[in-house]
This record gives structure tokens, C-alpha cells and sequence, in this order.
């Protein structure tokens, strides 16, 4: 099995290089680290912030490396006051908070904009969650932007528009480009702010959502 990890920024792949002793693989252009770990080949990427470098990545590793399945870690901010700092987020479905009129995005992309996770990944997750003892997870949807989301009208209106718990600027263009290619995918977010411009956890997020990663593989 080959299994695609991408992270959009350095410390939301550094675990995972160091917890299996990956390789970087000699590329010019993306940051691709490989490794064997029980029997299962991985291949962790750091694409770069935004849509269009993770959607560039996720087809990257369908073409070159003929992953089985994409698995996004990281972090994102909660797009309302039960999800807190720390709780954990599986995408039941992702889609776009940016991608205007909505009309125009449901016939333009797949599952009328709201692209479902591979539901045996998240029930591989939450079994993850609680051999780790997590009880602090939603499964709900994750929205994406090329934006960040630092004020509460901004955070407000996406919530309102899109339904979505969480936002971060990649999940829905993976899960675009996976359903595309019939991969299976599940974005894995652990909250690291409330959307509003002020303190973040970003590394003590993108670590957690690791650990939990690293639980998966070990499952599959």
C-alpha cells in the first residue's frame, strides 16, 4: 500500500519525517520526503499554502507515485464556539467558502461542491481517536480559501454559507483532485485558533493531528 500524507507548511510534515525516518526524495521543484513503515510505503509532502500548490500536489503524487489513498494533517481554525483549541476535526465532506456563486460551484465540482471523505478512513480515524483517548473530534465538514480568516464577520459569514466547522486553504482542493482520480481521501485538522486574528497553536495542532496519522497508518 502507498499511502500520500501532504501538509501545507513545514511543521505540518516535520513529524512525519522524523517519527519514519523518511528520505527526501531529489525533486526540484516540491519538498517530498519517502519511507517504508510496516509493510506500507509512504510518500509526505509539504505543498505550500493554498488551493492551487495542494490540488498541484495531490495530482502529483497520483501521477508519480500511484498513491492508494491522500490523507491531509494538519491545522485549521473553528468556525464556531463549540469547536475549540485542540479538538480534532474529520471532513465528512469538504468544499469552498470562496468558490462564488454557488450555483457555479455545484456543477462545476464534484458531488455538487461537497466532496466526501473515504468513509472507511474516518472510521479508521476514530477508532485512532480513542485508542489514543481524543473524545474531543467532530466529523463534519471542513470549507477551504485562498484566504485567511482572521475577523469574526469573515468567519461567521463562512460558517453561515458553507455549514462547515473548521476552514483551512487546502482541504477542499484535495479532496477535489482525489475525487477526480477515484483516490480516497480524509483531511484531518486539528484546530489550532478560533478564526479571529488572535494567539495561535499552530505547531502543538499540526503535532496532534501527526500523532493521529501515525495511528491510522499503523491500522491499515
Amino acid at each position: 500500500m502507498i499511502i500520500g500524507i501532504i501538509g501545507a507548511f513545514d511543521e505540518e510534515v516535520e513529524k512525519f519525517i522524523e517519527m519514519f525516518q523518511l528520505t527526501k526524495e531529489d525533486t526540484t521543484i516540491w519538498d517530498i520526503y519517502s519511507g517504508d513503515f510496516k509493510d506500507k510505503h509512504l510518500v509526505v509532502c509539504r505543498s505550500g499554502i493554498g488551493k492551487v500548490n495542494s490540488g498541484a500536489m495531490t495530482q502529483y503524487l497520483i501521477d508519480h507515485y500511484q498513491v492508494d489513498l491522500v490523507i491531509n494533517s494538519g491545522c485549521a481554525g473553528s468556525l464556531l464556539s463549540k469547536v475549540k483549541i485542540m479538538d480534532v476535526v474529520l471532513s465528512s465532506y469538504v468544499t469552498y467558502h470562496d468558490f462564488n456563486p454557488t450555483r457555479i460551484m455545484e456543477y462545476s465540482v464534484p458531488e455538487l461542491g461537497k466532496i466526501r471523505a473515504s468513509t472507511k478512513l474516518i472510521h479508521i480515524a476514530e477508532d485512532a481517536l480513542k485508542k489514543l483517548d481524543v473524545d474531543n473530534y467532530f466529523i463534519a465538514p471542513i470549507a477551504s480559501g485562498d484566504c485567511f480568516v482572521t475577523d469574526e464577520v469573515m468567519r461567521d459569514t463562512i460558517y453561515k454559507a458553507t455549514g462547515a466547522y473548521a476552514v483551512d486553504m487546502e482541504s477542499a482542493s484535495i479532496g477535489h483532485i482525489c475525487k477526480l482520480n477515484q483516490v480516497p481521501f480524509l483531511s484531518l485538522r486539528t484546530i489550532s485558533d478560533f478564526s479571529d486574528g488572535n494567539d495561535d497553536f499552530e505547531v502543538i495542532a499540526a503535532y496532534k493531528s501527526s500523532q493521529l496519522v501515525k495511528e491510522m497508518i499503523e491500522a491499515l
